[in-house]
């Protein structure tokens, strides 16, 4: 089960009344729907968004929207976004993609890809995928799989990315091959004339020409700065407007700041108050602002607050609820203010009140990130717990950041957090690799420790099973099955994960050291627990397992087919690398025996790469 989507992340910002229409750089976006991706790359507030966003309105394109932010660096919550909003263009597309990332910790992406291009091809209109602020990716995997989708998808679907910074794909590649259309910030700049369409549609009143040539002069086509500069002199007779304009610096902090004060200074009293004790939220509705602020006007002031441009752009009106979000540049400045009118309590109420009305909502994710914000590290763990009863360890990247976060000490008081920590290492990390045990164990003993006192003997269970698998993968084998068989003791039938991967680990010590027929039984029950946790590791492993049993009792064939199985099935991350070699060194070894050597030479050559690979000595 993944977390429930925020859909506001798939809308699309509503454009601002007054948007100057920029026929050259629209026909620019025109041109880049014949490449592979078009990039629009520049620093905050060039107006990158309403530029694509008037675009794919001016030419009423079909657009799946997704708007990036660092929660999104786990993998499985990126693709699910992704997938999510590709389903507004086509409600079939990713299907099967989907399903995949529910079946364990480590879903199998490269399958995954593979199906939703497959699906992507099926497409009967175009379309643009527009990733909205992808800067905020940092993690290396999703760019070397956006990269994979890149390269594969059909010319049908255009990808439109949008980003402070160049992001890191394989853009060199796509230059040399004319696949690259880009607009950066020279490009947004507006010019004189630009400038004075923009000045003239918001500002009331005449406006001496000498003005605009200063302020386009001060802005340097800034976007941003012109539209803070329009607030800044909304309802200033002429001596204010000069004074303004004099002192204006186009240093962008430096006029962000001051004209932010400007605007800020000039609200009433209780829309000051709405803002400092908002402006910390990345999307704000009536409801949470009321949660906040103790007031009941929260969707009111909302309402007048983008009435009068203040920055705030509506999102969406999902159930009954109306979403916003503060431009970032805006939201920056205020915080500053609020860090000091507020105090560090007062900044830390405001995160405690938002946790807790997300936590109401069911929005865990957001309700741990405010929890963690304010160092609220009880209540993060509190919440952690929760987050993992219900949706399991689907997105480990974003379980290690959480995790990360708390102090250390208070985590090995929770043997149940304790027991995800260890988890989310091993599941994120290289397992064979030994730093990644020596992670892990801190946290097993200190659960251990913890249960042991407390005479709780299906948790002691669950430790000695997971720590049997980790001696595994440490190719510990005898302390291993030492460890698995103590786990079956004391884990309890009704236990369907933990005995599932204890029955196999069991087993696998047990077919090597002769007692096959054993071996076979606790495989058998091994493979029903694990198909019922949805496992696909641990049924790997298995079906790999049963293939030596078969094997040993002779059955060359059915060894055979367990093994083309492995390979057909084990095309997910690189951990099942470590399964197709290991299916390779049996197929190896059975061309092997039936004399047809340059058959076990291709396979023991492939195995051979694969723990290079993998740096896995087990398959050497």
């Amino acid at each position: 089960m993944t977390t429930p989507l925020l859909h506001t992340k798939l809308m699309p910002p509503r454009l601002h009344a007054t948007v100057i229409l920029r026929s050259e750089l629209l026909s620019w976006l025109d041109d880049g729907l014949n490449k592979k991706l078009t990039l629009v790359s520049a620093p905050t507030g060039f107006g990158k968004t309403t530029l694509v966003r008037s675009w794919l309105s001016e030419r009423n394109l079909p657009a799946a929207w997704f708007s990036l932010d660092e929660n999104d660096n786990d993998p499985v919550r990126f693709w699910t976004y992704l997938i999510m909003a590709l389903r507004r263009l086509d409600a079939g597309i990713g299907k099967s993609a989907l399903a995949s990332f529910s079946s364990s910790p480590q879903p199998s992406f490269q399958a995954a890809l593979t199906s939703l291009v497959n699906d992507l091809a099926d497409l009967v209109a175009p379309g643009v995928l527009v990733l909205e602020d992808y800067h905020a990716i940092t993690a290396p995997e999703i760019h070397a799989m956006l990269a994979f989708l890149l390269q594969h998808k059909p010319d049908i679907l255009h990808l439109l990315i949008l980003s402070r910074r160049e992001p890191d794909l394989p853009l060199g590649i796509l230059r040399a091959r004319d696949e690259l259309a880009e607009i950066n910030a020279s490009d947004l700049r507006f010019d004189q004339a630009e400038t004075e369409a923009f000045l003239r549609q918001t500002l009331k009143g005449e406006i001496p020409t000498s003005a605009i040539e200063k302020l386009h002069q001060r802005t340097e086509g800034w976007a941003a700065g012109l539209r803070l500069a329009t607030l800044a002199l909304q309802y200033r007779d002429e001596q204010a407007v000069e004074q303004i304009l004099q002192s204006f610096s186009g240093g962008h902090h430096y006029v962000a700041d001051y004209l932010i004060r400007e605007v800020f200074e000039t609200r009433p009293e209780q829309v000051q108050d709405f803002l400092l004790r908002t402006c910390f939220l990345h999307r704000l509705t009536g409801e949470l602002c009321d949660a906040i602020t103790g007031a009941g006007d929260g969707e009111f002031v909302l309402e007048q607050l983008e009435r009068e441009n203040l920055f705030l752009v509506q999102l969406e009106t999902r159930r009954g609820r109306t979403w916003y979000r503060y431009h970032p540049l805006f939201a920056e400045s205020i915080q500053s203010l609020a860090r000091q009118r507020l105090g560090a309590a007062g900044v830390r109420s405001v995160f405690e009140k938002a946790s807790a009305w997300y936590a109401e909502q069911q929005l865990f994710d957001d309700a741990i990130e405010t929890a963690l914000t304010a160092e609220l590290f009880p209540r993060a763990l509190q919440l952690l717990e929760t987050f993992v009863e219900i949706y399991s360890l689907t997105e480990t990247h974003t379980l290690l950041r959480w995790l990360e976060r708390i102090p250390q000490a208070l985590v090995l008081r929770s043997p149940e957090i304790c027991m995800v920590y260890a988890q989310v290492i091993l599941f994120s990390s290289d397992r064979f690799a030994p730093a990644t045990a020596a992670r892990i164990e801190p946290y097993l003993r200190a659960a251990e420790e913890i249960w042991q006192a407390a005479g709780d003997e299906a948790g002691l269970g669950t430790v000695l099973a997971l720590r049997g698998m980790v001696l595994l993968w440490q190719g510990e084998f005898q302390q291993s099955l030492q460890a698995v068989y103590r786990a079956l003791e004391k884990l309890p039938e009704s236990e369907v994960f933990w005995r599932g991967v204890s029955l196999l680990n069991a087993a696998g010590g047990e077919l090597y050291t002769g007692q096959v027929l054993s071996a076979q039984d606790k495989l058998l029950q091994a493979r029903a627990l694990l198909g019922a946790s949805h496992n696909i590791y641990g049924l790997l492993a298995a079906t790999g397992l049963l293939s030596e049993v078969f094997y040993a009792q002779g059955d060359l064939e059915l060894c055979l087919q367990l093994n083309q199985q492995i390979l057909a099935e084990a095309v997910g991350d690189e951990s099942m690398l470590d399964d197709q070699g290991e299916a390779h060194l049996r197929l190896s070894r059975l061309a092997y025996e039936q004399d047809d050597l340059q058959d076990a030479a291709d396979h023991a050559a492939q195995a051979l790469s694969l723990s290079r690979q993998r740096a896995n000595e087990l398959l050497q």
